[in-house]
């Protein structure tokens, strides 16, 4: 009966030894990634009569506490994150491309030109006013080229992060790459150590952050298999299957928009997570605001250039379709206004115009070849007619005009940031609470494991002092033969 005494306490400092290690490496690993709460499973021994009762309590296993929905709804939610936090960051870039309203903005300067040319309307003559004028175009062309130069750089630098034009070893897809590894590669371990019948919750913790941390940047879906191992899918793809796993690289161009990531098979990736966002602002986000950037360019290019063209300069000087450089005329005619950069002839429309505009430098090296009569001048005559350097000024008021244009950029930009930054929010307050839920079921609580360990000591050492009674009794017996 002693024994058996004995052996009931014994059992019983065992399982409270379990308790207390295991309140204990929980509460060691409560910021851990991927941790999930462990629990010590106890059972009875089995009787060795047919009359025994309580002969002991046995450890069958520590577990973890987990919930595969609660985990899916919650990588589901991270990836849809990762892309929200992408897009609000690289909007807040975007949006310091467009510094409005500022004394310094493309609309200051556009403002500016207006005003310049209204004033040299009333003094069309004026060298100090014409070379206001050609200045202010030259600013405006500037701004233009430093914007659309910008937003490449942005483009550019996202490339960067994301490993690089037919990379597959840095940046996001290098990171991914990294994780679909370790991931398959833990598969592996998971189905040997559990064929061998050891613990594996660390091993299942591991996987468990490297799997959110690739669901952050790809958006994926996982499988568990009865072997202990996980699929891991983006779309219809499988990105690791056992201790397989496929790599990814990045293919096409973002001077083309085609930017993609596939699988070196071929297989390519759907949208989602960081890398998601990041190829959606650079085959259509980021081209899409240069392309509306040029149409302002184009609109004050070839609006401008029309009026030089058709007018005459205040020294007589007539535009190449102005009236006054009909037939007999055959002298020299009016440089146009804007030009492309190396040009000074050819101005060129189209999605990249912004990058080239520049004002002609035949303007610059001599202000007073800007248009400011009408056409119907004679060529060679001095005049103070206003009526080309007013229609000038007039295009701030168009009503497709560079302004209207550029406003109505500045506009969508601002939208897409707010948008950007409410679909942030609203991500954040779903993730955060797919999170809760998932922590209240797999998270570690410090008062609840506080109170284990608590517990687990009492019962420590209630079995001790049995197993110290148990023996006094014994030694006491043992000296009274």
């Amino acid at each position: 009966m002693s024994d058996l005494s004995l052996q009931i306490a014994a059992s019983a400092v065992a399982a409270d030894q379990a308790a207390l290690d295991t309140a204990a490496n929980n509460l060691a690993n409560i910021s851990t990634p991927g941790y999930a709460q462990q629990v010590v499973n106890l059972s009875d021994f089995t009787p060795s009569t047919a009359q025994g009762v309580g002969e002991g309590v046995q450890i069958v296993s520590v577990t973890q506490d987990t919930s595969a929905l609660n985990e899916q709804q919650n990588l589901i939610a991270q990836g849809q994150l990762g892309s929200a936090n992408e897009s609000s960051q690289i909007m807040g870039i975007i949006q310091n491309s467009f510094p409005e309203p500022s004394s310094t903005g493309l609309q200051s300067q556009l403002s500016a030109l207006w005003s310049d040319l209204s004033n040299l309307a009333t003094q069309p003559n004026s060298s100090a006013a014409q070379q206001q004028v050609v200045q202010d175009a030259s600013n405006v062309a500037t701004t233009l080229n430093t914007t659309y130069e910008q937003l490449s750089s942005t483009s550019q630098q996202l490339v960067n992060n994301l490993g690089g034009v037919g990379s597959n070893n840095s940046g996001y897809v290098g990171q991914a790459n990294q994780l679909i590894t370790d991931i398959a590669n833990l598969n592996g371990s998971i189905i040997a150590a559990q064929n061998g019948g050891q613990n594996i919750n660390a091993l299942s913790d591991q996987r468990r952050a490297d799997i959110t941390s690739l669901g952050t940047l790809l958006g994926i879906r996982t499988v568990s298999e009865t072997n202990g191992s996980v699929t891991v899918l983006s779309g219809g793809i499988q990105l690791v299957s056992g201790t397989n796993g496929v790599q990814l690289q990045t293919t096409g161009q973002p001077t083309t928009s085609n930017l993609a990531v596939e699988t070196t098979a071929g297989n390519v990736l759907p949208s989602g997570g960081k890398i998601g966002a990041l190829l959606q602002s650079v085959n259509i986000t980021i081209p899409g605001y240069q392309t509306q950037l040029s149409k302002v360019a184009d609109s004050l290019a070839t609006n401008m250039n029309t009026l030089q063209s058709q007018g005459v300069s205040s020294s007589g000087v007539p535009g190449p379709t102005s009236a006054a450089a009909a037939p007999p005329y055959a002298g020299a005619t009016l440089p146009s206004i804007f030009v492309d950069n190396s040009s000074t002839t050819t101005y060129t429309t189209g999605t990249t115009s912004a990058a080239t505009i520049a004002i002609n430098p035949q303007l610059l090296a001599n202000a007073s070849l800007i248009a400011t009569a009408a056409g119907t001048s004679t060529a060679g005559v001095a005049t103070i007619d206003p009526t080309t350097a007013q229609q000038m000024a007039n295009l701030g008021q168009l009503a497709a005009g560079p302004n209207s244009i550029y406003q109505s950029l500045v506009a969508t930009v601002g939208n897409n940031a707010a948008q950007a930054n409410n679909t942030q929010t609203t991500t954040q307050a779903m993730a955060n609470s797919t999170s809760a839920q998932l922590s209240s079921v797999e998270g570690v609580s410090t008062n609840e494991q506080t109170v284990n360990m608590l517990s687990a000591q009492q019962a420590y050492q209630a079995s001790a002092a049995v197993i110290n009674s148990t023996t006094t009794v014994l030694n006491a017996l043992l000296a009274a033969v």
